[in-house]
């Protein structure tokens, strides 16, 4: 009687560390899906970051172009009057 309450013993030790393995192995993939996701998310930031500073830089040299060209030439922004767009068809 003795082995018998030994083997119950011993076969709800394995079945306990069966079920820790499964739910730790779950877990472990789980975390691994979600830091993908995250390692995903920082490469597309990381890219949109750099379209970004792009941008800003062009920004930079135009005002950067308009400050000289007022400094230097005196040159002033023409008002909407003074503006005329020249289509096909004829200056509007």
């Amino acid at each position: 009687m003795s082995l018998n309450k030994l083997n119950a013993v011993l076969l709800l030790a394995l079945i306990l560390c069966a079920m820790s393995v499964v739910s730790s192995t779950h877990s472990a993939r789980k975390l691994y899906s979600e830091l993908e996701k995250e390692q995903r998310l920082s490469r597309q930031l990381d890219v949109e970051y750099g379209q970004l500073t792009l941008e800003q830089s062009t920004w930079g040299a135009h005002a950067l172009i308009e400050k000289t060209a007022t400094a230097r030439l005196q040159m002033l922004t023409p008002s909407q009057r003074q503006v005329h767009v020249i289509t096909p068809e004829g200056v509007r």
